[in-house]
């Protein structure tokens, strides 16, 4: 069962994607906002959104914010994308919300990141986009368990420095990607059945 948020704080997602994840498994959509708990779950994928306009609702969630940490820390695959990212983190501006990764997203001195990526990885070629005006405070001391991916270039091939987080099964970055295309080689190369 693939599981994906959807809700008003996580509703960017490509439909060709969710129509690529139908082809694979079955779905269900919850709610991070509403819900209390994540659903039984394979693959869990938290999609793009304003997660910092729900900033205040999300964390009052306690009781998902927990079902979504135990699920990680337990080794459920997690897939996030941009504000699935940053729900992720330990907080936005202050305001708690999952810790799957202890890494604070703000919206302080807020500026758009814009552009096409494309990152290379094991040989595999995924494609998305990056928009933003969030931004993540990068704690130096990072445990050495969340690993740092710089592998994403621009519509020029020239590297940026957007980077993508593992942490045990755990994807997360800014990236909107497209994967509707190669989800088979993806679903492989993260062993997803």
């Amino acid at each position: 069962m693939i599981t994906i948020a959807h809700d008003e704080a996580f509703n960017f997602t490509y439909r060709a994607n969710i129509d690529a994840l139908k082809q694979i498994d079955d779905i269900r959509f919850f709610s991070p906002l509403h819900d209390e708990h994540l659903p039984d779950s394979d693959l869990l994928y938290l999609p793009g959104g304003y997660p910092e306009l729900y900033a205040d609702q999300l964390s009052a969630n306690s009781s998902m914010l927990q079902s979504i940490k135990d699920f990680a820390e337990k080794g459920g695959k997690i897939f996030a994308e941009c504000g699935g990212f940053m729900y992720l983190c330990k907080d936005i501006d202050g305001i708690p919300l999952c810790n799957v990764l202890p890494l604070e997203a703000t919206m302080n001195g807020a500026r758009l990141h814009l552009g096409y990526r494309k990152a290379s990885y094991n040989g595999l070629i995924i494609r998305g986009h990056e928009f933003h005006y969030s931004s993540i405070i990068i704690d130096q001391n990072l445990p050495k368990e969340i690993k740092t991916l710089r592998i994403q270039s621009n519509a020029k091939n020239n590297p940026v420095d957007t980077p993508i987080y593992l942490y045990k099964n755990t994807i997360a970055g800014y990236t909107h990607w497209y994967w509707a295309e190669n989800l088979k080689e993806i679903l492989n190369t993260i062993n997803y059945k």
